[in-house]
C-alpha cells in the first residue's frame, strides 16, 4: 500500500512540474482521487518546483526570446533579397524586350497611324454611285502585251514596254460627268503618266454575264522616251445592291486602249486598205482597283 502511495505522490509531482514548465495551469480533474499525504507531498513538491523554475525563467525566456528574433530577422532578410532579385530580373526583361521590339520595327508608331487613318476612310459606304467618291490605284503599261499569234505586226507594238503606276481620287457626279479630286495625280516613279482629264462615267449592264460595270476614260499624257497622250479606258464591275443596302464596290478594274487592226492584203481584206480605225479593238494595259473616300 505505502509503494503504491509513493508511485501516485511521484506521478503528481511529476504532472505539476510539467505543468509549471511550459507556463500552464493544470488542474486535476474531480475525478482524481488522492490521499491526503499525497496532496501535502505535491504541495511541497510544487513549492519546490515553483522556486526553481522563478530562478531559471528569465533565462530561458531571454534564450528563446533571442532565437525567436533572429530567426524572424534572418527569414525576413532571406525573403527580401529573394523579392529584389525577381524584381531585377523583371526589369532586366522587360528593357531587353523594349529594346528588341524597338529594334525590329522602328516605324511602329507612324503604322499604327496610317493604320488607324485606313480604318476611318473605309468606314465610308456608298450605295448609289451618284456623286460617289474613290480612289484609284493604277498600273498599266504603254503598249499591250503583244503575242505571237496577233496579227497586228506595227512599229507600236514592237516597241519596248514601260509601266506606269500611282494613284487618283474622282468623284462621280450625279449629272454623269466626272471629278478628278487630285491636284496633281499621285504617281510613282521617277517618269510619270499625267492624267489631263478625266471624261464622264457611264453605268452599263453587260449582255455576256449580265453583271453592272461603271466605264470612263481619261487623257493620259506618257512622258518620254514614249511622248504621246492619248485616251486610256477604265472598267469596273459593280458589285452591291442600294435595294438591299448593301453598300457598292467597284472590283476588277482594267484599263484598255483602242488599237488599229492591221488588214492582211489582198482579197477581201484590200477593201479596207487605206481606211485606218475602221477596224480597231480594245487591248488590256493593266489594271486598278478602288476603295470609297470621304467627300471633299
Amino acid at each position: 500500500h505505502d509503494r503504491t502511495n509513493h508511485l501516485t505522490m511521484m506521478s503528481a509531482a511529476l504532472f505539476i512540474l510539467s505543468g509549471l514548465h511550459c507556463g500552464n495551469v493544470t488542474a486535476f480533474s474531480s475525478s482524481t482521487a488522492l490521499s491526503p499525504a499525497s496532496l501535502k507531498f505535491a504541495r511541497v513538491e510544487r513549492n519546490a518546483a515553483l522556486r526553481s523554475s522563478f530562478s531559471q525563467q528569465p533565462h530561458i525566456s531571454s534564450s528563446l526570446i533571442n532565437i525567436a528574433l533572429f530567426s524572424t530577422s534572418n527569414d525576413d532578410s532571406s525573403t527580401t533579397s529573394e523579392a529584389e532579385r525577381l524584381r531585377q530580373k523583371a526589369l532586366q526583361l522587360r528593357a531587353e524586350a523594349d529594346a528588341a521590339e524597338k529594334q525590329i520595327s522602328p516605324t511602329r508608331s507612324s503604322r499604327q497611324a496610317a493604320a488607324a487613318m485606313d480604318t476611318t476612310e473605309a468606314a465610308v459606304e456608298y450605295f448609289d454611285l451618284k456623286d460617289s467618291c474613290w480612289e484609284l490605284s493604277y498600273r498599266f503599261a504603254n503598249e499591250p502585251e503583244n503575242k505571237d499569234d496577233d496579227n497586228d505586226n506595227n512599229d507600236k507594238n514592237k516597241m519596248l514596254r514601260k509601266f506606269y503606276s500611282g494613284k487618283v481620287q474622282l468623284q462621280f457626279l450625279s449629272d454623269g460627268y466626272t471629278t478628278n479630286l487630285s491636284a496633281k495625280s499621285n504617281q510613282v516613279g521617277e517618269q510619270q503618266a499625267i492624267i489631263n482629264k478625266v471624261w464622264g462615267w457611264d453605268l452599263e449592264i453587260s449582255d455576256q454575264d449580265s453583271l453592272s460595270y461603271i466605264l470612263f476614260s481619261a487623257d493620259i499624257t506618257l512622258p518620254p522616251p514614249i511622248g504621246t497622250s492619248e485616251r486610256f479606258y477604265f472598267q469596273a464591275r459593280v458589285d452591291g445592291d442600294a435595294s438591299e443596302r448593301e453598300a457598292l464596290s467597284l472590283v476588277d478594274g482594267s484599263v484598255t486602249v483602242k488599237r488599229d487592226i492591221s488588214a492582211p492584203g489582198g482579197g477581201w481584206w484590200g477593201i479596207f486598205k487605206g481606211a485606218d480605225g475602221i477596224l480597231a479593238q480594245f487591248r488590256q494595259l493593266g489594271e486598278f482597283k478602288c476603295r470609297p473616300i470621304a467627300k471633299p
